[in-house]
């Protein structure tokens, strides 16, 4: 930035929140949950593989049948299985909880008038080209350097 170029102004601005739409937060809720929910079954998945590769499912089997057990496995087709339906209804569940929130919010903000909040704008400058300097020949056009 050089040196004499202006430096851009900044000002305070309250800005008052007193309505969250609870249609936006569904979409946007729904959209983020379920993101995470196919985040976490294929994270859970490839630690599966990685742990019955290492031997570590084997050796926690092991582990729980010294405590007395005669027989103790992990399903895993079982485990996943489970997993899908409680994840799917953890989604619906925390989506209809942001709901919940969004609109307990708008009826708290009807009453105590909103959350105030202070940002900073920063005035764009435009930069204007000075008519008196003229761009080079070869730039341009329809120039004895185009032919």
């Amino acid at each position: 930035m050089p040196r004499n170029a202006p430096q851009p102004r900044v000002r305070r601005v309250t800005r008052v929140v007193r309505d969250i739409d609870p249609w936006s937060v569904f979409k946007v809720m729904i959209i983020f949950h379920f993101a995470v929910y196919l985040v976490v079954l294929v994270a859970s998945v490839l630690l599966w593989n990685v742990a019955r590769a290492t031997g570590t499912i084997d050796n926690v089997e092991r582990f729980m049948e010294s405590f007395g057990w005669e027989t103790f496995t992990f399903d895993g087709g079982q485990l996943f299985r489970n997993l899908w339906v409680i994840g799917l209804l953890l989604v619906f569940l925390l989506t209809g909880l942001a709901v919940l929130v969004a609109t307990i919010f708008n009826l708290i903000a009807d009453l105590v008038g909103g959350i105030r909040v202070t940002v900073l704008e920063e005035e764009v400058v435009l930069r204007v080209q000075d008519p008196t300097t003229s761009l080079p020949e070869s730039s341009v056009e329809g120039g004895e350097s185009d032919r």
